[in-house]
């Protein structure tokens, strides 16, 4: 198997450096995060778009699956008028030493795949 997870060298190789801090979904999985604090607070999407100063149909939108990728400013009205606030938490350490060579070098493989692709692009022209 090759070193991007797919059977094929180079398979997708566009997008492979992009997952060492993000596993791809077909949405925002913070949107489960808000719709779970959403919830606790029992009150009514309609309620909740007011005291965000949001229009009602991004909340209906972004908890009814409609919208995928919300804006930050959109979580950030949300975390407020649900009493949360929105913010970075380290979670974890990470060893810089160690972790910035091997993103360097997976960049450059993801640099020399686009390349490879454009490369047979080309030549199809």
């Amino acid at each position: 198997m090759a070193k991007n997870g797919h059977a094929r060298s180079g398979h997708n190789s566009g997008s492979l450096w992009l997952t060492r801090s993000y596993n791809f979904v077909d949405k925002d999985p913070e949107i489960d995060v808000f719709r779970t604090a959403f919830r606790k607070t029992r009150i009514k999407e309609a309620d909740l778009a007011v005291l965000a100063g949001l229009a009602p149909t991004t909340v209906k939108n972004m908890f009814g699956g409609a919208t995928m990728w919300p804006q930050h400013r959109t979580y950030m009205k949300i975390a407020g008028a649900i009493g949360c606030t929105y913010e970075l938490i380290e979670a974890k350490e990470i060893n810089f030493e160690k972790e910035i060579p091997k993103a360097r070098e997976q960049y450059k493989e993801h640099k020399a795949a686009l390349e490879r692709k454009r490369r047979r692009e080309a030549a199809k022209k």
